[in-house]
């Protein structure tokens, strides 16, 4: 039986169609967003524990709040090494450097609250509870915008608006946990309330500024 000849418009079994031939001697591109959400997903985790923690003081969610803040920062080096290896990324890679970098910030605030509670002697209350729990609230919405960012882009935005919303009024329940706490005759307990208020509101001040970097990405590659 003779042989049949190749068909022309098939690709050679050792290509795959429709990709060049060259391509196939190159590893294959990273998912840089995907990484990007996977920061993300570890900051939300993070943020979800220190809402807990920030209730009832609890220990356990102390420590998943530290866990969470070192895997979130492996997270991002593999995110930093993609991006150095990536031929070309779905979108810019100085945007998604930039959202990596402001979202290590979250944790890393929060992480540093806990610190410093430990440290003061300083147990959460009902105005660390509140703020808290729009923190981590604006902290879903963000990731939720990373996840939608390449194919999504408006709706990114949107969530970065959500994100911005949630964490509106942290400065509002600063302000008020301020006011009770001055009433207060302990010096001490006033002073250690005090830095221990100012680190939720810079992590509401942290979700603010990636909100804002995520509608720049979206207005800039529209």
């Amino acid at each position: 039986m003779s042989e049949q000849p190749d068909d022309p418009g098939r690709a050679p079994a050792h290509e795959p169609a429709g990709r060049p031939w060259w391509r196939v001697l190159l590893p294959a591109a990273p998912d840089v967003v995907a990484l990007l959400v996977a920061q993300g997903e570890l900051t939300v985790a993070g943020m979800n524990a220190f809402n807990e923690w920030s209730h009832d003081g609890d220990k356990d969610a102390a420590v998943a709040v530290r866990s969470a803040q070192h895997r979130a920062y492996h997270a991002r080096r593999e995110l930093l090494a993609a991006l150095q290896a990536a031929l070309s990324t779905p979108v810019g890679q100085e945007h998604l450097y930039a959202l990596s970098e402001r979202i290590d910030r979250i944790l890393t605030q929060a992480r540093d609250a806990l610190l410093e509670a430990e440290v003061l002697g300083y147990a959460p209350d009902a105005h660390t509870g509140t703020m808290a729990e729009r923190l981590a609230e604006g902290a879903r919405a963000l990731v939720k915008g990373f996840e939608l960012l390449h194919n999504d882009p408006e709706e990114a935005g949107r969530r970065a608006d959500a994100a911005s919303a949630a964490v509106h009024h942290v400065e509002r329940d600063y302000r008020e946990a301020m006011a009770e706490l001055l009433q207060a005759d302990d010096l001490r307990a006033v002073f250690a309330g005090q830095v221990l208020y100012r680190r939720y509101l810079g992590v509401a001040e942290a979700i603010i500024a990636v909100a804002d970097r995520l509608w720049f990405v979206v207005l800039h590659d529209a």
